[in-house]
């Protein structure tokens, strides 16, 4: 039956009648129900007070009569609104709403007096009602945008001192950055097992089918890279990386990043966090800004840290810096074509062959200045770069038909562990050289000793270096050559063949003898990668310009440095504007890369971070188990071992029409240590495993007793 007020329920609630509810009204239980509600009138009332008092709750907070903080604003909110809602959406009282759904209302409203109660104890402090939390239901409190802007405009006052450092600002800002929070809780959660929801597991199959429509990957044949073999990576965690399996089992495992990605790898899952952290930060308050003539905190305590760090080395058993500046760039080929530039120049000047520039007035001379390099050694694939390295299967036709090889180009002599020895091996130019004049090495150390270098083999070494300096300029009257360019100790994507350290160094004093400047190009082999922080350490001897990059920035950002003496910078100052080094990248010293770089810079020279480091000789401790390694190096199937820092690499012993890089002989052997979660790529018939500064003796341990057992196994094959 109806109501005079027009808010009763029809029909009326007395009689057996089906409500919308599916329930059915009971007179057997009048008794109980009046007890509650009362008469019909009652009910009425009741209803009328829970919507019209919701209904004034609201429009008082729309106008601002309460606040949205008060308590009573929260009671209309919490209580009166769900309540009044079914009410008003199915016109029927409230006793009825009770008797169909009771349970689940009861259950509504004790979850909202929990949700709120945790709501309180969360934000209800003093502090978070001032700043106009909402912290209801567990969730993060959201602060207004005036309050954020005044916190971030108290970091920024404080010199040096990055938001997640900070304890001004509520934890809960600087722990849950917004979309971050996620990623960071991932990463330093390694072992979090991802639930794979169809979009997402539709998502990562796509990228496998679309791989070979969609992306042209270099240093990669497509052709013998079919589908079912793509790896799809989902993320990255520290050393090792999530991999989609798909084809009926979709599910992401881990494995461990062998290769570095390409060399660049190195943190761990809190020192990635700390580096992400550093680049949301740096890039929220910098993006990009232009260099020239400018400059700004990151850059400049990245070139200090630079300066101080691998810009000096022992030498003479005194801490000296060699190098003063430093000159950005965005890729290790590119910090290879300026440091050609600068040493080019510096030759010119001491040889007095290049003229002075003035405005509008070109050279009166054109001189044809070259590089004296290693076989074997690579440099980059730009063009400059590819010209200041020997033939190889990176400068053929097919891939520069431009090439032709602008230097001099040496073969080395090389170190390699073989049978459990380190032995010398030396080109056909020294075979009149008898065994017994070099003998071998008992430990790797003893090829680094500095006394060699008064031994008959230095002496041979210098003999052959003159020589072929002497003829070349002889029979080249228009050439000269005007830089020595070297990988030092290790030639990385030429075969990861470690020169003997004693040529290198005769190679190097020779040169800065006859005023040649010297490079070492470290993009692969700085940074800790070879166990130093620097090779001038390692070699005894300082170069005039080094490039670094890689594992600068964690390998988080691409980033590379050229660093340079004094000496350098000075033969391009004047005040002709061509006079000018004209070299430079829209993004030179972008802030971002330059703050990542110098928080992986400290991170890593730090033993509290960095626990490989050895306190008091600041070098890595030895990774590598020395009995393993020597038991691969015995294997009838192995040419050479060469092991030094966080590097390991052997050769596959093979037939010469199978080697070098076009080989696929070690294809199988890498899919096997990939179903066994290590991640590799070879160079030919090279296979190499390397890990980062921060990787346990123990995890580098357990590589190779995965790659020893799997060794045989192959072989068996």
């Amino acid at each position: 039956m109806g109501n005079e007020s027009g808010y009763g329920s029809e029909p009326g609630y007395r009689g057996d009648v089906e409500l919308g509810y599916g329930d059915e009204y009971d007179d057997e239980e009048e008794d109980v129900k009046l007890l509650f509600w009362g008469d019909e009138h009652f009910g009425s009332a009741v209803y009328v007070l829970v919507a019209s008092g919701t209904l004034i709750g609201l429009a008082a907070s729309n106008f601002a009569i309460i606040s949205s903080d008060s308590p009573a604003f929260a009671v209309v909110l919490n209580f009166l609104l769900p309540l009044a809602v079914p009410l008003l959406l199915f016109r029927t009282d409230l006793r009825r709403v009770v008797q169909s759904t009771g349970k689940l209302l009861l259950a509504f409203l004790i979850g909202s007096i929990k949700g709120d109660t945790k709501g309180s104890a969360k934000g209800g402090d003093a502090n978070s009602k001032k700043d106009g939390q909402s912290s209801q239901n567990g969730q993060h409190p959201l602060y207004p945008d005036e309050q954020i802007l005044k916190f971030k405009i108290e970091l920024l006052n404080k010199t040096n001192k990055s938001l997640h450092h900070t304890e001004d600002a509520p934890q809960d800002i600087i722990i849950y950055g917004g979309r971050a929070a996620p990623l960071v809780t991932f990463l330093l959660n390694p072992n979090v097992v991802q639930e794979l929801r169809g979009d997402k597991q539709y998502n990562l199959q796509m990228l496998k089918e679309r791989y070979q429509t969609r992306l042209n990957v270099g240093i990669t044949q497509h052709k013998l890279v079919p589908e079912e073999t793509v790896t799809v990576i989902d993320s990255r965690c520290g050393e090792k990386i999530s991999v989609y399996k798909g084809s009926g089992n979709d599910s992401i495992t881990q494995q461990f990043d062998a290769c570095a990605s390409w060399w660049t790898q190195g943190p761990d899952p809190a020192f990635q966090a700390e580096l992400a952290r550093e680049m949301a930060y740096t890039a929220a308050r910098f993006g990009h800004v232009m260099f020239p003539e400018n400059v700004y905190e990151p850059a400049l305590k990245c070139a200090e840290l630079l300066i101080d760090g691998v810009g000096k080395g022992l030498i003479s058993f005194i801490h000296a810096c060699w190098a003063s500046r430093v000159y950005f760039s965005d890729n290790g080929s590119t910090a290879i074509e300026i440091a050609l530039k600068v040493a080019f120049r510096k030759f010119c000047v001491d040889h007095e062959t290049l003229l002075e520039f003035s405005e509008g007035r070109d050279e009166k001379k054109h001189i044809v200045v070259k590089v004296l390099a290693l076989r074997g050694s690579y440099h980059g694939d730009t063009l400059g770069a590819m010209e200041a390295q020997a033939p190889s299967p990176y400068t053929g036709f097919l891939q520069q038909p431009w090439y032709t090889g602008k230097g001099l180009f040496l073969d080395p002599p090389t170190d390699i562990l073989f049978n459990g020895a380190w032995n010398l091996s030396l080109p056909e130019f020294f075979a009149e050289i008898a065994p017994e004049e070099y003998g071998t090495f008992s430990t790797r150390d003893e090829i680094f000793d500095k006394s060699r270098d008064t031994s008959t083999l230095a002496t041979t070494y210098l003999a052959y270096v003159s020589k072929q300096l002497q003829e070349y300029s002889g029979n080249t009257q228009s050439a000269h050559v005007g830089a020595l360019i070297i990988e030092p100790v290790i030639h990385g994507a030429g075969g990861m063949h470690m020169v003997d350290p004693l040529f290198q160094r005769v190679l190097v004093n020779e040169c800065r003898n006859r005023k040649i400047p010297v490079i070492f190009d470290e993009v692969f082999t700085g940074f800790w990668c070879l166990g130093v922080k620097t090779h001038v350490e390692l070699l005894g001897c300082k170069p005039d310009i080094a490039c670094y990059a890689t594992l600068m920035t964690g390998g988080m950002i691409p980033l590379t440095v050229t660093l340079a003496t004094d000496a350098l910078f000075d033969s391009f100052s004047g005040d002709p504007k061509l006079q000018a080094l004209l070299h430079g990248h829209s993004y030179s010293a972008h802030a971002m890369g330059c703050a990542t770089a110098a928080k992986a810079i400290e991170w890593f020279k730090d033993p509290e971070t960095s626990h490989n480091i050895i306190p008091q000789r600041g070098i890595l401790r030895e990774l590598w188990d020395e009995e393993l390694v020597q038991q691969i190096s015995c294997h009838s199937a192995v040419q050479r071992v060469v092991v030094i820092g966080t590097l390991f690499a052997l050769e596959l012993k093979v037939d010469a029409s199978n080697s070098r890089y076009a080989s696929l002989y070690a294809k199988s052997l890498l899919q096997m240590l990939r179903e066994d979660g290590i991640f590799m790529r070879p160079l030919g018939n090279v296979v190499y495993l390397m890990c980062g500064p921060c990787t346990s003796p123990e995890i580098c341990r357990e590589l190779l007793s995965k790659l020893y057992i799997r060794f045989g196994e192959f072989n068996r094959a």
